[in-house]
């Protein structure tokens, strides 16, 4: 069957709707049983989205391969419930790339390479493969570090993962957001309103999420929040940095290490918790993360995270990170009852993280947001808000044989929030 394409454009004007139309017209298609991928054009010359800013872009989505793309794509594969490439998303960059590397191999045996030859190959050199491509509430805080008009775009998968969980349970949700230098100590001398009003929003909040990030500014005010949620037993579920800014409270104020902390922010640190990845080229910023799938292996069958997951012996989720906790600080740690649920398939790398008798405190290395689909929620997101919402260990009870991995049916018309968790038609894991 010959493969059909439809255009979508709207010039360059951001936000008028054109991801929405594309994915909206993929849904109705692919239920009439065709088979739909998405690719986007960009016409930047960066190669791919891996540095850009927040500001400009807003978050940068994490595919399978490690392709650091637009956000765009993440709307593409949460709509049309399909695993794209890096080769989804064309680029200036990426075919000016293309011709250069040609030249260097000599594939066009001495010609010379300008004007309207370049833009020749330029408009060729991807075509055949793009071809190819076509043929296959509750109120949850989340303290953050962008401001402005660009919050929404810089959490969007983090935001749509607490949406599709929150759809899951039939629970209404609030994100509260706090710029976490507003909850740090300075900050009750420099601007004690906005100090004073962020604290509220946090006491008042059912479950905190720290999500990724980079960079020192607000830290210390995303580890006020989480030293909050560990004592108050609030649920708590930290993703990426979260976690590792998790580490670095519980080693501050549980093993009394007061200068504990990444070397990301704090080199001469005498209690690096969170140190740098060997394999890091600290002089270039662009490709040097780990990036896309990799495996998780559980290394506890009592793992709430893996119970949620449908008891599975391992995980495959999407990485983007270069820094780690120190392997060799772990002992500290688990002595405390602070596990190590979660390694790497050779256990040099800390994946999961689980605080023993606490309604739910969760760290993941990984982002798994970008895996989370509108019937197919995450299960670090699902517990967050089952925790938040009291029905954690009512679901816990039930064996999770309701897995949120997989489609569910149809809830015969319930809207009712008090409705027996049951009710979740999660087929189980296979």
């Amino acid at each position: 069957m010959i493969q059909k394409y439809i255009l979508v454009t709207g010039g360059v004007i951001s936000g008028i709707g054109k991801g929405i139309i594309a994915s909206s017209v993929g849904t109705i298609l692919k239920s009439c049983g065709l088979h739909v991928t998405a690719i986007k054009i960009d016409p930047y010359i960066n190669i791919d989205a891996g540095t850009f800013s927040p500001y400009e872009h807003g978050e940068v989505f994490v595919l399978d391969d490690g392709g650091e793309v637009d956000l765009d794509l993440g709307n593409y594969e949460r709509f049309l419930d399909i695993r794209l490439t890096r080769d989804n998303n064309l680029t200036t960059g990426k075919i000016y790339q293309s011709v250069i590397n040609k030249e260097r191999r000599g594939d066009y045996l001495g010609k010379t390479v300008q004007g309207e030859l370049g833009l020749y190959f330029c408009a060729f050199c991807y075509i055949q493969y793009a071809l190819y491509l076509c043929l296959y509430s509750h109120t949850i805080t989340l303290p953050f570090k962008y401001l402005g008009s660009v919050i929404f775009d810089s959490y969007a998968s983090v935001i749509k993962a607490l949406e599709h969980s929150a759809l899951a349970i039939n629970y209404k949700l609030e994100v509260k957001y706090i710029d976490s230098a507003d909850l740090e100590p300075a900050a009750l001398q420099e601007e004690p309103v906005k100090y004073h009003e962020a604290w509220q929003k946090l006491c008042r909040a059912d479950g905190v999420l720290v999500p990724g990030g980079f960079g020192v500014r607000g830290t210390e005010g995303k580890i006020q929040a989480i030293n909050w949620a560990r004592r108050q037993k609030k649920p708590f579920l930290g993703v990426c940095l979260g976690m590792q800014l998790a580490v670095c409270e519980f080693a501050r104020n549980v093993l009394g290490w007061e200068d504990a902390n990444s070397t990301e922010f704090d080199p001469e640190t005498k209690h690096p918790v969170v140190i740098e990845m060997p394999e890091h080229n600290p002089g270039q910023l662009g490709g040097t993360m780990r990036l896309g799938k990799r495996r998780t292996l559980f290394k506890s069958t009592s793992s709430v995270l893996r119970k949620l997951y449908g008891d599975a012996e391992y995980v495959d989720e999407r990485h983007r990170h270069r820094f780690e906790v120190n392997p060799e600080l772990k002992h500290h740690f688990e002595d405390r009852g602070f596990r190590f649920v979660g390694q790497d398939l050779e256990g040099e790398r800390m994946e999961i993280i689980e605080l023993e008798d606490h309604t739910y405190f969760v760290g993941v290395q990984y982002h798994p947001e970008f895996t989370s689909r509108p019937i197919k929620p995450s299960p670090p997101y699902f517990g967050l808000l089952l925790a938040a919402s009291g029905k954690l260990q009512n679901y816990l009870q039930k064996g999770c044989r309701l897995s949120p991995r997989d489609t569910y049916s149809d809830r015969s018309g319930s809207s009712s929030p008090d409705s027996e968790i049951s009710e979740i038609k999660f087929p189980s894991l296979s």
